[in-house]
Formats: C-alpha cells, sequence, structure tokens
C-alpha cells in the first residue's frame, strides 16, 4: 500500500512539473482529458509507474485537475509538489477490485467478512456490518491514515427517494442550547457535559510531540514517533464521532423536532483555553 502511495504522489508531482513547463511555453493550462492521457502516456513510458493500475493513474489526474481549479476558482492555495507521507489514498472508479463476503458467527455477533481485492496491491479482509450493493457502487476509495489504519469507502448511487413528506403535527419538541462547558442543554431541563476529550489526553500528546521535535524529520524514528502522534489525535477524533453519533440517535429517537441557535462554533473554540475543552 505505502508502495502504491508513493508512486502515485510522483506522478502527481510529475503531472505538477508537466502543467508548470505548459504554462511557462504557451501560457496556457491543461484540460482534464489532456492530463488524463498524459498520465496514462507516463504509465506507458515508465515501468515505475505501471504499478498503478491505469484508472488510479487517471484519478491521480484527476485530483490534480481539482486542486488546480479550486486555486483558479479563489478557493483554495495554489497546487504544491506533495512529499510521500502527505499522499495518503487511492481512488478505484469503476474497476480494479472485487469483493466476495460470507457469513461469519450467529444471532447477534452474526457478520459478514469480506475478502476485498485490489489491483496491483492484493487482498485485505473486511467486516462488512450492513448490506452493501455491490452492483450501485461508483467509486471505492482506499485511505491509508497517518496511524496506520486502512479504511475502505464505497461510494453508492443511492436511487431517488419515493417517501412523502409527514403532513402530521409533531408530537415532542425540544430546545438545543450548545456551549463549551456543556456540550449540550436541553428545553426540558436535561444536559450533558462536556467530556473534554481533547484536554483528558493533551498531556501525553504534548509529551509525544516534544519526542518527535527532537527527531531528525523524515528519519525511521521520526516516522515511528509520528504515528503514535497520530493515533493519540486520531484516539480523540474517534472519541468525538462516537459521542456525536450516540447523542444524535439519541435525540432523534425521543423528539420529533430539534431547535437549534443559529451559533458560529468554530469562533467560540477558536481563541484561548476554550480550544483545549473541545
Amino acid at each position: 500500500m505505502e508502495t502504491q502511495l508513493e508512486v502515485a504522489c510522483k506522478l502527481y508531482n510529475t503531472l505538477l512539473h508537466a502543467e508548470q513547463e505548459e504554462y511557462d511555453e504557451n501560457k496556457r493550462t491543461m484540460s482534464r482529458n489532456e492530463l488524463r492521457q498524459l498520465a496514462l502516456d507516463l504509465r506507458k513510458q515508465n515501468k515505475e509507474f505501471q504499478a498503478l493500475h491505469s484508472q488510479v493513474a487517471q484519478q491521480v489526474a484527476d485530483r490534480f485537475y481539482e486542486a488546480r481549479q479550486r486555486f483558479l476558482d479563489g478557493l483554495a492555495n495554489k497546487p504544491k509538489k506533495k512529499k510521500p507521507h502527505q499522499y495518503l489514498s487511492l481512488v478505484y472508479p469503476q474497476s480494479g477490485w472485487r469483493l466476495s463476503n460470507r457469513e461469519v458467527g450467529q444471532g447477534k455477533n452474526k457478520k459478514r467478512k469480506a475478502r476485498f481485492y485490489l489491483s496491483k496491491i492484493g487482498f485485505f479482509t473486511l467486516i462488512i456490518h450492513r448490506e452493501l450493493p455491490l452492483e450501485r457502487v461508483s467509486q471505492v476509495c482506499v485511505k491509508l491514515n497517518p496511524s496506520g489504519r486502512i479504511h475502505v469507502i464505497f461510494l453508492v448511487e443511492e436511487p431517488e427517494s419515493q417517501e412523502q413528506p409527514s403532513e402530521g403535527k409533531p408530537k415532542k419538541a425540544v430546545g438545543v442550547d450548545l456551549g463549551i462547558a456543556r456540550l449540550a442543554t436541553l428545553s426540558d431541563g436535561r444536559f450533558l457535559e462536556n467530556p473534554r476529550p481533547l484536554e483528558c489526553s493533551l498531556e501525553r500528546i504534548r509529551t509525544i510531540q516534544r519526542s518527535l521535535s527532537r527527531k531528525r524529520f523524515l528519519s525511521k524514528n521520526w516516522l515511528k514517533t509520528k504515528r503514535r502522534l497520530a493515533e493519540q489525535h486520531e484516539h480523540v477524533k474517534d472519541f468525538r464521532c462516537d459521542l456525536f453519533f450516540k447523542l444524535g440517535s439519541l435525540l432523534s429517537q425521543e423528539y420529533d423536532v430539534l431547535v437549534l441557535e443559529d451559533l458560529n462554533l468554530q469562533g467560540l473554540i477558536q481563541k484561548g483555553e476554550t480550544g483545549k475543552r473541545r
């Protein structure tokens, strides 16, 4: 997986260099189709780039094209040369992957254990927790997290919903006041304290960060310590996501209508000590 990402990163940087040369010589930018064709030509000419699936190479071109367009539209900074540890995902649009699953376990513990194959990489073992309509999968993204965890994301095209909106009056409504000291306070008097996952993990994060700053940049020990730091940050992120999903599920089951104040929460937490209470 890491080797594939390094090759994709080199292809991205090669396309960036070719785009700069084209603009310097002819004062024009390359279209999406031109970038895709260039990626395929580079793949034919360079054995190293042949390690990538053909459609993955075209998706690298699409990624550069979209980054450049966001820059031209004033939505992002100018695309820059990427380093291997900054390029962390591959996209398989229509082919180059295969998924076969079977049921394992019994009763409540029954799950679907999938054998997932990626061209030029190999096999992965996945646990499928819900039904996946393979005939409607339009794109597969394989993402390597900084901590070393691999996530496989399936993009599924959903048919248009035929459900009609409910015409009856809501039976139970509640106001929700979001804050920092208390995560949420409901108008019926209930509230949820803020567990402050970042503040609880801050001491360990600081210790690992100091250790990282003493390592030589991109050395083996630097990469190992960087992964430990990423694991701590992912722990905080996963804690928050789990909390928000459970809170949202609880509120949606107990109430028909949620009323929230239109607040700039990012502005509340970006300054001073309040940022650590997230």
